[in-house]
């Protein structure tokens, strides 16, 4: 599903000024992607949402927060370039880069739980 589709999807739950956010908030975080280590936070979510559906989200999202806390994380569920590539920018980055990865994580959890919650009330209706 392309972008423009999930907004067309998302405007009767959210409103065209809702959808216009959300937008520019996927717009924003996927093209200040531009850091490799964003990327790699990116390509995790994906892979646990195509291996986990819905609850991938909150796995990707825990993973990445123990990476972070230097905690051993299994994520044998990722793809193994994916896996790789995370834990190469995550486990050595500084702390100046954990705390922007942190917030960065936030920031796709929520844009995501948006989208997913206006997904399941467009079930519903």
């Amino acid at each position: 599903m392309n972008t423009q589709a999930l907004l067309d999807l998302i405007v009767p739950i959210l409103g065209q000024t809702g959808a216009d956010a959300l937008k520019n908030r996927l717009e924003d975080m996927t093209q200040g992607a531009d850091a490799l280590w964003k990327r790699a936070i990116l390509a995790l979510v994906g892979d646990a949402i195509q291996k986990h559906g819905v609850g991938g989200i909150q796995i990707a999202v825990d993973a990445v927060r123990d990476i972070l806390n230097d905690k051993y994380v299994d994520i044998d569920w990722a793809h193994l370039d994916t896996a790789s590539d995370l834990l190469a920018h995550m486990q050595n980055a500084e702390a100046g880069r954990k705390s922007a990865a942190r917030s960065f994580l936030t920031q796709v959890g929520e844009v995501l739980g948006i989208i997913l919650a206006a997904l399941v009330k467009s079930l519903i209706k």
